[in-house]
């Protein structure tokens, strides 16, 4: 059995999604040191604050689903960015009832700088690799997203055939 630098054993050697786990969730548990560290935020925030960036307005639940959180996620979120007169919320009858988020003008300054910040860490991330390493690894990981939709297609139809 492999072991880790320290020593533990792995559960997996060979594992594809347990290694691919592995180095997500070692990326989230950094990407949430940082930016709470230097900006006082989660991730559930930094998520929000960029798909916010992407558009001038969203509804609640639009920019929530750009985000992949729920809706308790993201009611959180907001509250958050909210009192730090990040984004202001705005209901609305004219869209049918929904709640309108944008970002403030200081708002848009955060995420200016939460983009800098997160281009100089992504290319600490990146460190080592050349372009041609990248673009194989982005073709590999593309292979292996829809090698797993795929498997969760068949697993559907053998499941409705029970």
């Amino acid at each position: 059995m492999a072991e880790t630098e320290e020593g533990i054993p792995l559960l997996f050697d060979h594992g594809v999604s347990f290694r691919i786990t592995g180095v997500a969730n070692r990326l989230n548990r950094s990407a949430a040191v940082f930016y709470r560290d230097a900006f006082g935020i989660g991730l559930p925030e930094w998520r929000m604050m960029l798909a916010l960036g992407k558009t001038p307005e969203m509804k609640v639940g639009d920019v929530a689903r750009s985000a992949d959180l729920d809706a308790a996620q993201a009611s959180r979120a907001l509250k958050l960015l909210k009192a730090r007169d990040l984004v202001t919320m705005e209901m609305t009858s004219s869209r049918g009832r929904a709640t309108i988020v944008r970002l403030t003008e200081a708002g848009r300054a955060f995420h200016d700088r939460l983009l800098e910040a997160g281009d100089r860490r992504a290319e600490r991330i990146r460190a080592g690799f050349t372009p041609e390493e990248l673009a194989q690894l982005f073709d590999f990981l593309g292979r292996i997203g829809a090698n797993a939709e795929a498997l969760i297609a068949l697993q559907r139809e053998t499941c409705q055939d029970l």
